[in-house]
């Protein structure tokens, strides 16, 4: 032991905030701690004790005790010498409501009595990778801290460790206790200026200034009388964060960043190529590669999945099987989409009924929802309930959605109330459902995920009424089909619902409804002739405020979440580049 060290040790038994008593202590003595149950004697008042439990060198404790004078701080650590800073400090600013007791963490109940401490922090501990039981959240701590802390009283992490944050996060969850506050990256959070969460301890600076985010995690703990642990695989940090010292800066490149949204759409065309079904027969698998990869696609609804994912654990890989079924699916229903609109032609390329046939379509459509289902039932087994639970629901809406799509094909009077619940149906749930089980797969919270969703909802309505306008005002090379397809299937979109509306009593009432009631016409003739009704009731303007009003609401949802500001900027700005679709 070096000579410091014992400088340390003298000056700490002088100390009249310390209090050294360790097991070798106690086994020699064999007599109670006598401070125990007494502590507001110690403090000369009965306000609330707060304990930091491994704080190191007590810069939290002493910090918190300097902002909340009507609190009393106590730092829990086995290392004296580190402890000692935090104690010289505290007398040196003259703090009375500052202790400190040398101790293992194990021996915490022999301090205090049952609702004794009102709040527990744990700034940045071990996370214990490989031995669950040394973990400060696991099962086993939280029935010591039962023991001292008041019922309901609330729990801190704060970490740089996204396992240990997971591990937490995962824990509560399977003990059905709610997070009071769960922060993925406090620094880019509503939280970020938080006089106490802002403090910077001389660890945190090192993770911060190696690029890493601050997670917080904070939930109060009852007397109940079981724990379980969490059922789930965490991924391992990709760094040494037990060292805790200058040999823990992250090798060159092996620092995890977060993938773009670009990147994880990349990676999600890569696994669909990987996919594997069956070669023969011919007629029936050739079709779905022909759809999956020849005809393709933009891939959003998986990339919103992986992408929500990683909002929420930092990783994408738990969603990606339940990702690509949900592409698999999507793709599905375009194909049998093509055969009920008689269309011939998507993403500018011949539809699969029109290559094929129509019966052989409707085989192939179906072996992918199958496909479908095998790929959702891969998600992990903790997650699996809540996700095949929403995809079932995602699956019987979009049908739901469809079936009102072809009625109103046939029905004289369709409201615009009626129209908007057939397209959140039809395309904004398989939108919102792609995100809330991303979400799910991340270890969303369920009001997160709940907000998520409805989120999705809003961006999926908006995102189908600029799918109106341009099929109506797009551009067939860029839109990727024809144009005026939906004026010539007689479908009651939105602009057509809206100049009913507008025009009602007049001339071009007469003359709109006149055009969807011909059996015979020319098409390009029909198209011009609806589409200029459109241009002088300018429905195309009325459509842009309703999809203005629905991005509105998204946002708002999106504003009940706990992400980060950054990360709710991230969210609506692929929300934009959606929308702002090239005409």
């Amino acid at each position: 032991m070096g000579k410091g060290k014992l400088a340390k040790f003298s000056d700490m038994d002088a100390f009249e905030n310390v209090f050294q008593y360790t097991y070798g202590v106690w086994s020699e003595t064999g007599k109670p701690f006598e401070k125990k149950g007494q502590w507001s004697s110690y403090f000369g008042n009965n306000n609330p004790i707060v304990l930091e439990l491994g704080c190191g060198k007590g810069e939290y404790t002493v910090a918190q005790a300097e902002l909340n004078k009507d609190k009393n701080y106590i730092g829990v650590d086995i290392k004296g010498a580190r402890m000692w800073t935090g104690a010289k400090d505290a007398l040196q600013k003259g703090l009375k409501n500052v202790a400190f007791i040398r101790t293992s963490i194990e021996m915490i109940s022999a301090f205090f009595e049952k609702g004794e401490v009102s709040e527990i922090w744990l700034t940045f501990p071990d996370p214990q990778m490989k031995k669950q039981n040394k973990r400060l959240t696991s099962t086993g701590f939280l029935r010591l801290y039962q023991q001292i802390l008041a019922t309901n009283g609330m729990m801190n992490l704060k970490t740089d460790s996204q396992f240990m944050f997971t591990y937490t996060d995962e824990l509560i969850k399977a003990n059905n206790i709610e997070a009071v506050e769960r922060i993925t990256d406090l620094y880019a959070s509503a939280k970020a200026n938080d006089p106490v969460l802002s403090i910077k301890t001389y660890y945190e600076q090192q993770w911060l200034g190696r690029g890493i985010t601050i997670k917080y995690i904070s939930f109060r703990l009852d007397d109940r009388k079981n724990f379980v642990e969490p059922d789930v695989e965490i991924e391992y940090d990709s760094y040494r964060s037990f060292g805790r010292n200058a040999r823990t800066i992250l090798p060159q490149g092996k620092q995890k960043e977060p993938k773009t949204f670009k990147q994880i759409t990349e990676y999600v065309r890569e696994h669909l190529a990987k996919v594997k079904f069956k070669t023969k027969p011919e007629g029936l698998y050739e079709p779905i590669a022909y759809e999956l990869c020849e005809i393709g696609g933009k891939r959003l609804r998986p990339a919103f999945a992986l992408f929500a994912c990683q909002l929420f654990c930092g990783d994408i890989k738990p969603a990606l099987s339940a990702a690509i079924g949900l592409e698999m699916f999507h793709n599905f229903t375009l194909l049998h989409d093509d055969i009920m609109d008689k269309a011939d032609k998507r993403r500018s390329k011949p539809t699969v009924h029109c290559v094929w046939d129509e019966n052989t379509a409707i085989l192939s459509g179906d072996t992918m929802m199958a496909k479908a289902y095998e790929l959702i039932a891969q998600t992990k087994p903790k997650q699996l309930p809540a996700v095949l639970r929403l995809f079932n629901e995602t699956v019987i809406g979009v049908m739901e959605g469809q079936q009102y799509d072809m009625n109103f094909e046939t029905r004289d009077h369709v409201t615009i109330d009626e129209y908007l619940e057939m397209i959140r149906l039809k395309t904004a749930v398989l939108l919102a459902g792609s995100l809330k089980i991303g979400a799910i797969c991340g270890g969303a919270s369920k009001e997160d995920a709940d907000a998520l969703y409805e989120f999705g909802i809003g961006v999926g309505l908006s995102f189908q009424l600029c799918d109106d306008v341009l099929d109506v005002y797009g551009n067939t090379e860029v839109f990727g089909k024809n144009i005026g397809g939906d004026i010539v299937e007689n479908k009651k979109t939105f602009l057509y619902l809206k100049a009913l509306e507008l025009a009602k009593g007049t001339a071009e009432e007469t003359s709109l409804i006149s055009w969807f009631k011909k059996a015979e016409f020319d098409r390009q003739e029909k198209i011009s002739a609806v589409t200029a009704i459109y241009d002088r009731l300018d429905v195309r303007k009325v459509t842009q405020l309703e999809m203005d009003k629905q991005y509105e609401d998204a946002k708002k949802a999106l504003e009940k979440t706990s992400l980060s500001k950054e990360q709710k900027e991230q969210l609506l700005q692929l929300a934009n580049d959606l929308l702002k679709r090239e005409s």
